[in-house]
């Protein structure tokens, strides 16, 4: 050290004014990098956590603002459900279905041969309750029946039909129709929880 000092002094005064410029210069910059990095690092991490909580106040603040566009959907979709118990009948109901669109048959001047319920088609929430169906009548008559199921307030529906053998009678064509008339039911709680039991994916599904 005593000989920088020496050689310092020996120096020209515009150099070593030179030297202890720049060795303050150097000194001050040390400083302020040690001083100022913690608060640098502070700084980000307060932006940061500012930019967070901006974020939650502007997501809460938005819920907020739909909230009411949210209880419209909900009060929505509690009708639609309503309305869907409504057009879909339990188990109870499922025989006096049955009969009344045995009944619209006969009432549209169909002759039944055969109605008879299949086995039912279960699903996770639902079962699809089939009937086999054979009747005899004119076209009209037909057209008749199928526009009398379609108007009833109940799920229905007709698939897979035939029409064969036709004949002519009193001036008018009669017609063998075959085929199915199909209508939904919901499960019970019982019903559905046998599936899930049977069933792993479905209990899994139903347990998220």
């Amino acid at each position: 050290m005593s000989q920088i000092i020496d050689r310092l002094g020996k120096l020209p005064r515009s150099q070593r004014l030179l030297v202890y410029g720049l060795g303050y210069v150097v000194l001050v910059a040390v400083m302020a990098f040690a001083l100022l990095l913690p608060t640098m690092d502070d700084i980000s991490t307060a932006t940061a956590k500012r930019t967070e909580l901006t974020k939650k106040r502007d997501e809460v603040k938005a819920r907020a603002e739909n909230r009411g566009m949210f209880e419209s959907e909900l009060e929505q979709l509690q009708a639609d459900l309503k309305q869907a118990l409504k057009e879909l009948p339990n188990d109870r109901e499922i025989p006096g279905l049955l009969s009344e669109i045995d009944s619209l048959a006969r009432k549209s001047g169909l002759e039944v041969r055969k109605f008879q319920p299949l086995a039912e088609a279960v699903h996770e929430y639902y079962a699809d309750v089939p009937v086999q169906i054979v009747m005899a009548g004119s076209f009209h008559e037909v057209a008749i029946f199928f526009d009398r199921v379609g108007k009833m307030n109940r799920i229905v529906s007709v698939e897979d039909i035939e029409m064969t053998n036709p004949k002519e009678a009193d001036a008018e064509t009669t017609l063998t129709v075959e085929g199915k008339v199909v209508t939904y039911r919901f499960l019970t709680e019982d019903e559905i929880k046998a599936g899930r039991d049977k069933d792993p994916k479905k209990k899994k599904k139903g347990g998220e």
